[in-house]
């Protein structure tokens, strides 16, 4: 078994590995990454060997790395090691990102409705999670929907679930409120998707104007997607345990498809 020393190593002194597995996707999080080590520090050093010119190679921790070079600090906790080559260093980097599990969706949800009853807002939980709003409102789900649209799904004018899809894209709470309002006179669902689509993408123009651009996309070509019928019943099941509309988790999975490979900025 190789030996390991933990050291507090200068970042200027690190380079990062050709041999790292990671290769797309490297600058996504960053911001969030490196708000949460302001919070909380580094909870696992990253991995590096001392090269024969005195420098450090970085095996693991890419991200860490970067996320630490944005906040402009001088020192990253490491472990060194002792590597063999090229192909040993490309192992050890697959073996840490391939068994690095993440929480999984649920605990997030769990561990954000936590945070939000002890703090009384949204604000304050991304501060202690370093988390983009955005992500927290989705983690939080019908804990984040503002009172007055909570009180149109009590009344029955308003689904629960596009309650969730309206708190989750439009994060002005007074707008939001008008969008839930401006909702309940649109008869079909599809069209309550739009607007909310619109309002998410457009935060700064009025209601009016929104309506009329999601009348103007109503009209515009659709797509029919055809799946098998494993993928349709993990639709189903996603769309009951996060308590959303099935057409809103194939957009969500499609959106985000299109995101990871840069045809969406």
């Amino acid at each position: 078994m190789k030996k390991f020393k933990f050291d507090y190593l200068p970042l200027d002194k690190i380079d990062i590995s050709i041999s790292n597995v990671r290769k797309t996707n490297l600058t996504e999080g960053i911001p969030e990454l490196a708000d949460s080590i302001k919070e909380i520090g580094i909870q696992q050093p990253v991995v590096v060997f001392e090269k024969p010119d005195g420098r450090f190679e970085l095996i693991i921790g890419q991200r860490r790395y970067l996320a630490c070079k944005k906040l402009k600090l001088k020192e990253i906790p490491a472990l060194k090691t002792t590597v063999i080559g090229e192909t040993e260093k490309t192992i050890k980097s697959f073996s840490e990102n391939i068994h690095r599990l993440d929480l999984s969706y649920r605990d997030k949800m769990q561990v954000a409705t936590e945070l939000l009853k002890k703090f009384g807002s949204i604000d304050k939980v991304k501060e202690h999670l370093g988390l983009h709003p955005q992500t927290v409102r989705n983690y939080l789900g019908y804990a984040a929907v503002p009172d007055p649209i909570k009180k149109m799904v009590d009344e029955g004018k308003l689904s629960a679930s596009t309650a969730i899809r309206i708190a989750r894209s439009i994060t002005d709470e007074d707008k939001a409120v008008k969008i839930a309002r401006k909702i309940r006179e649109i008869p079909r669902s599809e069209g309550k998707n739009i607007l909310i689509d619109v309002a998410r993408e457009n935060p700064e123009k009025p209601l009016h104007e929104l309506t009329k651009i999601a009348r103007q996309r109503a009209q515009m070509r659709r797509i029919t997607i055809h799946v098998t019928k494993r993928v349709f019943e993990a639709i189903v099941d996603a769309s009951i345990e996060y308590r959303t509309e099935k057409e809103d988790v194939v957009k969500e999975v499609l959106e985000e498809w299109l995101k990871r490979r840069g045809f969406i900025e």
